[in-house]
């Protein structure tokens, strides 16, 4: 049960995060573009250029993560082998991220990325929803 809520909760919230990162990733490259603006020299085109191939990579990231947990709330299952390194990836991520922000920006983003850390670490450590059944036990043939 606790893994299917966290789930359901990580996938949404993974979701709105994407389209978060995606509309921050966008502005960015959208104002570099209009200013601009040079980081130390380099050219501006390619400052606009990785800020929205940043937002192409930042996005299917973190819908494939999303997809992994959506998944995982409807099989009532745990993710595969590839899903859980997709999973703790993710936590990675959002670990480090939020010890940045931290620093960097405040409070709130730091509490907001160890909510999604915490729902992701949740999904990974939770049991399954419904046991595995046991295998049949094989009895001893008979045999004259």
């Amino acid at each position: 049960m606790t893994r299917t809520v966290a789930a359901w909760a990580t996938g949404f919230v993974l979701l709105l995060e994407t389209f978060g990162i995606v509309l921050l990733c966008l502005t960015l490259g959208a104002v570099v573009d209009n200013q601009s603006m040079s980081l130390a020299g380099t050219d501006p085109d390619a400052v606009v250029t990785g800020s929205y191939v940043l937002a192409v990579v930042a996005g299917l990231f973190l819908c494939a993560c999303a997809f992994v947990a959506l998944r995982c709330a409807l099989r009532r299952h745990a993710p595969g082998r590839a899903g859980q390194i997709l999973l703790i990836v993710a936590a990675v991520v959002h670990g480090v991220l939020a010890a940045v922000s931290l620093a960097l920006i405040g409070l709130a983003a730091f509490l907001g990325l160890l909510v999604v850390l915490a729902l992701l670490v949740l999904i990974l450590v939770s049991p399954d929803a419904s046991p595995a059944r046991p295998p049949a036990e094989v009895s001893p043939s008979t045999t004259p």
